[in-house]
């Protein structure tokens, strides 16, 4: 008895077309390694955050506080330590006539940045001011570094001060 093979699978058997389903075929693996390395991603993030979230996020500040900070002494800044989040106004004497502009960076005592404040101006009394909430910075030694930008627009390092958090 002879089988007669329809058209249809005939075009599928010829070399371009197996090469083709064959491709198809790649892609749709590469595409589902691709998922699964994402999903591994997205768990490992997920349980980043549940361990945030005990911990807490950030909270609303039950009262304000104004630090002035002179980075030309050598004195520790502390802040936090109660049972409430504050919100810190920080208030940076920058007494210079080399800068316009400044850059304040707030670092972990490791370098790690924190806190980036680009291209801020100083007010009527020279000082630079920058708020944040407490409960966004955990317990810890931070340094304050300002920076100028020259005429050129490049950057040099002004002033640098140190910062205290302590732990709720």
């Amino acid at each position: 008895m002879q089988h007669e093979v329809p058209p249809w699978l005939e075009k599928l058997q010829q070399p371009k077309a197996l090469a083709g389903i064959a491709g198809l075929i790649l892609v749709l693996v590469v595409v589902l390694v691709f998922i699964a390395w994402r999903w591994g991603i997205a768990a490992d993030r997920y349980e980043m955050l549940q361990k945030q979230a005990a911990v807490g996020f950030l909270q609303a500040p039950s009262s304000t506080r104004s630090v002035r900070v002179d980075p030309r002494q050598s004195r520790v800044i502390g802040v936090g330590g109660g049972d409430l989040p504050q919100r810190i106004d920080l208030m940076i004497a920058a007494v210079t006539k080399n800068y316009d502009r400044f850059r304040v960076s707030i670092l972990r005592d490791d370098g790690t940045l924190v806190i980036h404040a680009d291209r801020m101006v100083r007010d009527s009394n020279s000082d630079l001011r920058l708020s944040f909430n407490t409960s966004l910075l955990p317990a810890g030694q931070y340094r304050i570094r300002i920076e100028g930008y020259a005429r050129n627009g490049d950057l040099e390092r002004f002033e640098e001060a140190s910062m205290q958090v302590a732990g709720r």
